[in-house]
């Protein structure tokens, strides 16, 4: 009985440790390099230009009430422009934040003081005055940015806001009873997000009893034997069902787990949330990390997509899982999804943006669809793989801006008295301890090489834990400190911590050994190498446009039209030895200069023997197709592979050939 009582004890000490651990916020980092680049185009882009996406962009946002009739489609919701522009605000918070651009921090403060003058006699903040559920999913989403705000700045006052509508709103019982509804009006729940970021901010334990009375209330239906959301609820996940349905709600409730173990410590959350993420890898995802859908979850095939919502709100989610658990493996995930999938879909002036990402895109036109279906899903979507500054239905134009800076928030574990670096990125990061400031620079060209170069600028006068993350990727690593060897090995997926009083001017430099990774997907094959997917790049004929369905185009912000050059022949089809190993693969440092991400200055390329596909062809030349299921493959190629993210069109998981 005593054993248990300390076995109890313990695990409540390291729970309430751990509870303490936080992100980022937006100020406590200053990007350099290729982060720097990417979030300077992000303003120049759409950030600062965001009527260029059309409605709701082109309104006064919160400022004012927006009318989902306005739209330049027909359908939607009263809810939709609100959560559309709210996704905005929240990302261009933290990237005007990041770059200091004033012309990103005006309109944030434009809508912040509307929302906060917008407060009824009971303190409770509102999406305009067109009726919306004042606990609904808008509110949610721009409660982030209210609270990234606050993080910023320390503003008592807005904190102060926040906790009053959060403390009117749930002091009704009904709400606790609203809470399974079907389809989106289930979101709702969602708020427990907020509750648990609040009860990290204020130590209030009203937010831990109302988030779990929230989840319990959400649970009492949604356990019930047929009920559709017993998949996104805890008892769903432990007991291994299989993830299906609308792929943006499963994300978002996938996080709810992770927010309720770090807040509780209750391990029925923490199982939940690692047997979820283990059936979507098994079930959905993709070669590029991504989650394979078209609105529902769509499984694993060749030629499937991905909403570039889905993209976003994943990391997002993930980062939840990585700061509840301080496991790498979260952020592998993160690492994969982003310099990937989601880079592949927003082009390299942050001017356009694809509303579905697929890693083999064939073709991208106002005509071409994921899929042969021209009735269902597929007919929908025609023209939504297109490069365009905005796209029926609106979400992901709000949501891209959230991409990179969220990742960034993400970066860095921060606790009493340790930090752990989960992310490498080139850039400065300077937060607060529990016994002074602690701030470090970071130079590396991650991820296209493999070495990063980590300086102290200050310290507190006591010991600080630096954890440095080791990727599952990695085969070997060594860590210098001040020059001289200080640890080596060949372990991964963890974090390498060095415990120390640390100087200005101390330096730490770790580089990782690896070789690239042949990733099996049964009837494809994809390769890795580092946190980057390798892709053959199409060569591709470009139609610019100022058309499109919704007229969102211009002649700065056109759309774009992709159609593979080699169409007569199918020269785009190429397939990789089924039985390809790593040493059939050769690593080229290009030495290449300027913007990496761009296609001419990539530093790194693979080159590999591949074949020609006879028998591959598009459905009539508007669908991306899969591949056959035999393979007859032609003449031999030796073909150059280009990280995913700075190509088009391209193809990633490769046909199998018999070679």
């Amino acid at each position: 009985m005593l054993l248990f009582v300390i076995i109890t004890l313990t695990d409540v000490a390291v729970w309430s440790q751990n509870n303490k651990i936080r992100d980022l916020s937006s100020n406590e980092f200053i990007p350099e390099g290729w982060v720097k680049e990417f979030l300077n185009r992000q303003v120049e882009g759409l950030g600062s230009h965001p009527e260029e996406s059309g409605f709701p962009f082109n309104t006064g946002m919160w400022t004012e009430n927006m009318k989902y009739t306005d739209r330049e489609f027909e359908g939607g919701s009263d809810w939709w422009p609100y959560e559309q522009t709210g996704y905005y605000l929240d990302g261009i918070l933290r990237c005007g934040q990041m770059t200091g651009s004033e012309t990103l921090k005006n309109k944030v403060e434009q809508n912040l003081n509307s929302i906060l003058k917008g407060v009824d006699n009971e303190g409770i903040l509102h999406a305009g005055d067109i009726g919306l559920s004042r606990e609904g999913w808008p509110m949610v989403v721009i409660i982030r940015m209210l609270i990234e705000k606050y993080e910023i700045s320390g503003n008592t006052k807005l904190l102060s806001a926040i906790d009053k509508h959060y403390k009117a709103i749930f002091s009704r019982p009904e709400i606790f009873d609203s809470v399974n509804k079907g389809g989106f009006e289930i979101r709702p729940v969602l708020n427990i997000e907020l509750l648990g970021h609040m009860y990290g901010i204020t130590r209030d334990d009203w937010y831990v009893e109302t988030a779990e009375k929230l989840y319990d209330a959400f649970q009492k239906k949604a356990n019930q034997k047929g009920n559709k959301n017993y998949m996104i609820s805890v008892k769903g996940m432990n007991e291994g069902v299989v993830p299906s349905g609308h792929a943006v709600t499963y994300h978002e409730f996938l996080k709810l787990p992770a927010i309720l173990y770090k807040i509780t410590g209750k391990e029925k959350y923490k199982t939940a949330l690692y047997k979820a993420y283990k059936l979507l890898e098994e079930t959905h995802e993709l070669a590029d990390g991504g989650t394979a859908n078209h609105e529902g979850l769509a499984g694993k095939g060749s030629n499937e997509s991905v909403e570039a919502c889905s993209l976003i709100d994943s990391n997002w989610t993930t980062g939840w899982a990585l700061l509840a658990t301080e496991d790498p493996y979260f952020a592998d995930k993160m690492e994969k999804v982003l310099y990937n999938a989601s880079f592949s879909l927003i082009t390299k002036d942050f001017k356009a943006y694809q509303y579905y990402q697929m890693p083999n895109l064939l073709i991208s036109t106002n005509s071409s669809s994921f899929y042969n279906d021209h009735q269902g899903w597929g007919a929908q979507a025609k023209g939504r793989l297109c490069y365009r500054p905005g796209h029926d239905t609106e979400c992901c134009a709000g949501n891209i801006h959230r991409m990179l800076p969220t990742f960034i928030n993400r970066s860095c574990i921060v606790g009493e008295n340790k930090v752990k670096v989960a992310l490498y990125l080139p850039g400065t990061i300077s937060t607060k301890l529990k016994k002074g400031a602690f701030s470090f620079s970071q130079e590396t060209n991650y991820p296209f090489n493999h070495y990063i170069k980590i300086t102290i600028n200050e310290a507190p006068s006591s010991k600080v834990e630096l954890g440095l993350r080791i990727p599952k990727w990695s085969d070997a690593y060594t860590i210098k400190l001040n020059g001289k060897s200080y640890v080596s090995g060949k372990d991964n997926t963890i974090f390498k911590s060095i415990s120390r009083t640390f100087k200005k001017g101390d330096v730490l430099e770790i580089r990782f050994k690896t070789e690239p990774k042949i990733d099996d997907r049964n009837q494809g094959v994809a390769i890795n190498y580092g946190p980057l997917v390798f892709s053959y790049p199409i060569e591709s004929r470009v139609r610019k446009s100022t058309f499109d369905s919704g007229s969102k185009s211009s002649l700065e912000f056109p759309a774009y039209e992709h159609f593979p050059k080699d169409i007569k022949d199918s020269g785009w089809a190429i397939a990789l030895s089924k039985d390809i190993l790593a040493n059939n693969i050769e690593v080229i440092q290009t030495n290449a200069s300027g913007y990496p991400w761009e296609y001419n200055n990539v530093p790194i390329k693979l080159k590999v023997k591949a074949k020609h596909v006879t028998n591959w062809t598009l459905n009539n030349w508007t669908e991306s197709a899969p591949y056959p299921e035999n393979i007859i493959t032609g003449k031999d190629l030796t073909i150059e592979l280009y990280p995913e993210a700075s190509t088009i069109l391209r193809i990633t998981e490769f046909p199998k050939g018999n070679f």
